[in-house]
């Protein structure tokens, strides 16, 4: 266990019973298959509603307000999801009631740490403008039909706490649409136009920055080194059709978000069959291109975008967790599972560490290799002369024989 690094607390008034369902919500998603692969404790989600005290109707105080017993330490990352709804409205406009309190000092909290506090509201439909929406009109609002829709409140909240990270995206989480742009007659260019343009609409409807390779460079600009910052800094969104994998610029592109640490998520819409695939674009989550109607097609490309935002939380979790690993003596914390395309780098790297120590400790997210995996992952750390025992784990599978031993 290391300290925790993320803490989502969901504030709501009892009387406003979409809360409850918001809640559950994202306790079910931070504690679903996205995030299962980080090292235990890395993210909680926790619910604010029922009173505290017999003297204030408001909810009990966050960690990071009150000090924690026995020195525990508070989370890196709060962010705090307030549900502005009727009833909690009207409690903010009662004096007696201890809400405005309660809210203005999550406020003080917020703006003192810009960096570790987040305070994203989500508006329930009905609740008028007044002293509750003043509160936070300095704040990020999530789209309001997150209120209605599980999936667009969970990519807006790991959208909204990725930008509070230190996570190398920037202001905006950048999407980088990598596709085929020369066809052939096999590869029915057509189709391929209509599944990028279709990504196209669906990303605007977003927060995500889209990019589109050709669409997006200036004229003037240096092309190959444009292209090759922007797969190295971005989300990759792929495009897998027909011809995909064997186009060079396309597998260039898989390869440097690879090696960068960047997610990765192919949208797989191969419509016929593809003449040959690349090992360099195995390792990543995908989706299936449902083509039967256009709420198909639009419900697998967002499926494909939310699993991208998830990935890029994972990607700051897991950053903000690499200097906990290295104490506890991992020497190298991937983000996607060791295999040539990542391991041959590093292994470039440290030609030393590897030929001089006794063992090498390499940790990547669940789930784990699979045998027949880790036994060629083996043989190329032998086959590069590697003299350290090369271990491979995963936070799992290194808790369950007890940390460090073997």
């Amino acid at each position: 266990m290391l300290p925790p690094v993320l803490e989502i607390f969901v504030v709501w008034h009892p009387g406003d019973d979409e809360g409850q369902q918001l809640a559950s919500a994202l306790l079910e998603h931070y504690h679903g298959t996205p995030y299962a692969g980080l090292v235990g404790g890395a993210v909680e989600v926790y619910s604010r509603s029922a009173r505290w005290s017999p003297t204030s109707e408001a909810p009990r105080p966050l960690p990071c307000q009150v000090a924690l017993p026995h020195d525990l330490p508070a989370a890196r990352i709060t962010a705090v999801i307030p549900v502005v709804g009727v009833r909690l409205a009207r409690a903010v406009e009662d004096e007696h009631s201890g809400w405005r309190e309660y809210l203005e000092n999550l406020l003080v909290s917020a703006r003192a740490s810009p960096d570790r506090f987040g305070i994203f509201p989500i508006r329930l439909a009905g609740t008028v403008d007044g002293a509750l929406t003043t509160l936070f009109r300095d704040f990020q609002q999530l789209d309001e039909a997150s209120a209605g829709d599980s999936a667009v409140l969970c990519r807006e909240v790991s959208q909204a706490i990725t930008q509070l990270t230190d996570n190398g995206f920037g202001d905006r989480l950048t999407v980088f649409v990598s596709h085929t742009v020369r066809h052939s007659t096999a590869e029915e260019p057509d189709y391929v136009d209509e599944v990028v343009n279709l990504v196209r609409t669906t990303i605007g409807d977003t927060r995500l920055q889209p990019y589109f390779d050709a669409a997006d460079i200036q004229l003037g600009s240096d092309w190959d080194r444009e292209l090759r910052s922007k797969a190295a800094s971005s989300a990759l969104l792929a495009i897998r059709t027909d011809l995909y994998a064997g186009r060079e610029w396309c597998q260039r592109e898989f390869r440097i978000a690879k090696q960068s640490g960047m997610p990765v998520v192919t949208l797989n819409a191969v419509r016929h069959s593809e003449e040959r695939g690349s090992f360099l674009m195995d390792h990543v989550p995908t989706v299936r291109y449902d083509d039967r109607d256009i709420n198909s097609k639009r419900n697998s490309i967002e499926a494909a975008l939310n699993l991208l935002v998830d990935g890029a939380l994972r990607r700051a979790i897991w950053h903000l967790q690499d200097q906990g690993l290295h104490s506890e003596g991992i020497d190298w914390a991937p983000l996607h599972p060791p295999e040539p395309a990542t391991a041959i780098p590093w292994m470039l790297k440290n030609g030393e560490r590897l030929m001089e120590d006794d063992r090498v400790l390499v940790m990547h997210p669940d789930p784990p290799l699979g045998p027949d995996e880790a036994e060629v992952l083996e043989q190329l750390f032998e086959a590069a002369g590697a003299r350290a025992r090369v271990d491979v784990v995963t936070p799992r599978t290194y808790s369950s024989r007890g940390g460090g031993e073997s």
